[in-house]
């Protein structure tokens, strides 16, 4: 109970090794996924629906787990902005608030790829577009808010150094999709460690305004 009141709990950061074992097994799902699919059309043999059922539902778990370790990442990423709001009341203008059209379209497309991925060949697909949408719009947002950010603090002369410093671009997310998850599997790490690079320069901000 303590792991699934864990798992569910938004304001707090995931398992950086969960994330990692999903995404590895999300990219394998796809790929795999990929040959089942094309056998389940070709032929209706129950040993090839079995070899796509296990892999659908490899996808599903893996996608279901690193779906909830994004969204926990954007509740952690509230909960600290919120604090900086507190701290600084001009902060609470540079909270984005603007255009997140194609993340909330990654997302739907993320979950409604959960259901699909069971019960159709080639699910996977709408799993995999919705999952490296909604991670390449969540960078490419974090990323343009962060450079709003070095500007507000740079006011205040107060130093806050870049964490996301790579490129986001339309071509991250065709990467990931031409790889079957594969590019931001390899990128996994990188990503992680700006994450962790990002809360531990807002704590130091905050420790270093209080004292």
């Amino acid at each position: 109970m303590k792991q699934l009141s864990e798992l569910f709990d938004f304001k707090s950061k995931p398992s950086v090794h969960m994330m990692v074992y999903c995404a590895l097994l999300f990219f394998m799902a796809n790929f795999l996924g990929l040959i089942a699919s094309v056998a389940a059309v070709v032929s209706w043999a129950i040993s090839v629906q079995r070899f796509l059922g296990i892999t659908q539902g490899l996808g599903f778990f893996a996608g279901l787990g690193l779906l909830l370790s994004y969204l926990k990442w954007r509740g952690a990423l509230r909960e600290i902005h919120r604090r900086l709001a507190d701290r600084f009341p001009k902060y609470a203008s540079l909270i984005i608030t603007g255009d997140e059209l194609w993340l909330l379209i990654g997302l739907s497309a993320s979950i409604a790829g959960l259901f699909i991925v069971l019960v159709l060949p080639f699910g996977f697909l709408l799993l995999l577009v919705g999952l490296s949408l909604f991670e390449q719009q969540m960078f490419l947002s974090l990323k343009l808010f962060e450079e709003k950010e070095k500007k507000f603090f740079s006011d205040l002369n107060i130093p806050c150094s870049m964490c996301f410093t790579k490129t986001y671009d339309i071509n991250y997310l065709i990467y990931s999709l031409v790889t079957f998850y594969g590019h931001s599997f390899i990128k996994i790490h990188e990503n992680l460690e700006a994450f962790e690079c990002y809360f531990r320069v807002r704590e130091e901000i905050l420790k270093e305004v209080k004292s």
